[in-house]
């Protein structure tokens, strides 16, 4: 019998699981392993910002001490944008640069993220709904510990801390593939704001 999954605030120390955890889930909730050349690319744009900037909002699922699943957030989507401009992205970009994603050999997966990396981060026009749904975040489990409940309990965790903090609102982006997390978000009353062409923005008022 498995373990319960404990939760608990995450660590600087649990930043390598972090990485195994975003290229394990990275393909629309599916291992995206095959899809980079470096394994902890995914990693570098969508899980350690996040615990560098804000770890007050960064939550872990664990069992037997080892992380396996994780929700990772900002309160602040612009501030977190200009933070990235500033200090993270600039040693991405150096390290990814554009010739990166070229050639017959690189996914599209990886060609779209380093397109990501460089697009410029705080100058870009805000959505409209933003300013009611200042917080974002990001929540990936591995199979271990998916189909327990585990996802809603981080989930809660986390709005409890935004509530907490008076945050007004909280959305986030899920691939139009990923019928699955739809479906979930939406059960826990996440509502569409926006559609685009590789998938939707939802959103949830918090009191």
């Amino acid at each position: 019998m498995k373990p319960n999954a404990q939760l608990r605030e995450a660590h600087l120390s649990d930043l390598p699981y972090l990485y195994e955890i975003c290229l394990k889930t990275g393909a629309a909730g599916d291992d995206a392993t095959g899809l980079f050349g470096d394994p902890w690319m995914l990693g570098q744009y969508y899980a350690a910002p996040y615990l560098i900037k804000d770890r007050d909002y960064c939550f872990v699922a664990t069992q037997r001490e080892i992380p396996l699943g994780y929700i990772l957030a900002t309160d602040d989507t612009l501030g977190f944008d200009e933070w990235m401009e500033s200090y993270w992205l600039p040693t991405l970009r150096a390290r990814y640069p554009k010739t990166n994603a070229e050639g017959t050999t690189v996914s599209e997966q990886e060609r779209g993220l380093i397109a990501k990396i460089h697009e410029s981060h705080g100058t870009v026009p805000v959505a409209p709904w933003l300013s009611k749904y200042p917080a974002h975040l990001h929540i990936d489990l591995l199979p271990a510990l998916q189909g327990q409940g585990c996802g809603k309990r981080l989930m809660e965790t986390l709005l409890s801390r935004l509530i907490a903090r008076s945050c007004p609102g909280v959305h986030l982006g899920v691939s139009a593939e990923n019928t699955r997390a739809i479906a979930f978000y939406e059960k826990l009353g996440f509502q569409k704001l926006e559609t685009l062409p590789w998938g939707l923005f939802l959103g949830m008022t918090l009191s």
